[in-house]
């Protein structure tokens, strides 16, 4: 039996169809289509209606897959960008209107936990801090004796963040970290008395940096710090002579590097991890847990 998962993100809309093998449910095959809705969210918080047909024209092909593999049902969901958007309920209205299909706005808190699922699943982390950039929100989770102790959903991604502090304006990305910064200080003023935290995982779009160092092995926190913000300071010239960024990304890349450097200002961090993990993973473990109604209902 097939089923199909699909997860609309910033930047991309991604299909996953899962197979059920000896009562789990595991992955077979991934499709992807790069839909850049982002940058159809105005400033007033709208979603455009070219961005609405990017998402109707990959539902549209990712049903041809689901036909090919005779999927028995369906879970589409919608992350940072659909969830901001002030007109989120008539898109979603629309979309089942015209293709009979049901999205599920995740809250930051479900999206949270997803990650952490999607984490839990492939890596035993006793004390540390798991962070989730997208395109439009940043998912923070502090994990303490082996178990989520704070979850938080920021609504500002790399994409937000590049267009605030990096495209043709004069807003200082140091004071952006240095809010971030006090807000995360106040908020885990006692755990941080009483805890040490010197893990820092990461799965969103600030890994492209660490993946760029060809590893996935634990890396020195201060390094790293020195590596973020030189790349923060670095110009558009620079970057595309770098490499290893992927050209769709380096319009977005420098804001997705400010929730780090917040985050290593604040927690006492000594090694970096770096996942290629998505939150239709932790779906997938949700599913094998049983634990779906629990986090939807």
């Amino acid at each position: 039996m097939y089923f199909s998962i699909i997860e609309i993100g910033s930047n991309s809309i991604k299909c996953t169809i899962c197979k059920k093998e000896n009562g789990l449910w595991c992955t077979v095959a991934r499709k992807k289509a790069q839909v850049q809705l982002v940058d159809r969210l105005s400033r007033l918080s709208v979603l455009q209606d070219r961005a609405i047909k990017k998402i109707i024209w990959a539902l549209q092909q990712f049903k041809k897959v689901e036909e090919a593999y005779v999927c028995r049902g369906s879970f589409v969901f919608a992350t940072g960008v659909l969830r901001l958007a002030k007109n989120k309920h008539a898109i979603v209205e629309e979309i089942k209107k015209k293709l009979h299909v049901t999205i599920h706005v995740l809250s930051g808190h479900v999206e949270a936990a997803l990650g952490y699922l999607a984490l839990k699943d492939k890596t035993v982390l006793d004390q540390g801090v798991l962070v989730d950039t997208g395109g439009a929100s940043t998912e923070l989770t502090v994990i303490s004796r082996s178990k989520p102790a704070f979850f938080h959903s920021y609504p500002f991604g790399a994409s937000t963040l590049s267009k605030q502090f990096f495209h043709q304006t004069s807003d200082d990305w140091r004071s952006f970290v240095d809010q971030l910064k006090e807000n995360l200080g106040s908020t885990m003023q006692t755990m941080l008395h009483t805890q040490s935290f010197p893990t820092l995982v990461t799965i969103g779009g600030p890994h492209q940096f660490l993946q760029g160092q060809g590893t996935e092995e634990s890396l020195s926190g201060d390094w790293v710090k020195q590596q973020l913000v030189e790349l923060v300071e670095m110009d558009h010239e620079s970057y595309n002579k770098l490499g290893w960024i992927p050209k769709h990304r380096i319009l977005s890349f420098k804001g997705g590097l400010l929730p780090l450097l917040a985050v290593m200002e604040v927690f006492p961090i000594t090694s970096i991890l770096c996942k290629q993990l998505t939150i239709t993973e932790g779906v997938i473990a949700a599913l094998n847990r049983k634990q779906m109604n629990t986090l939807f209902l």
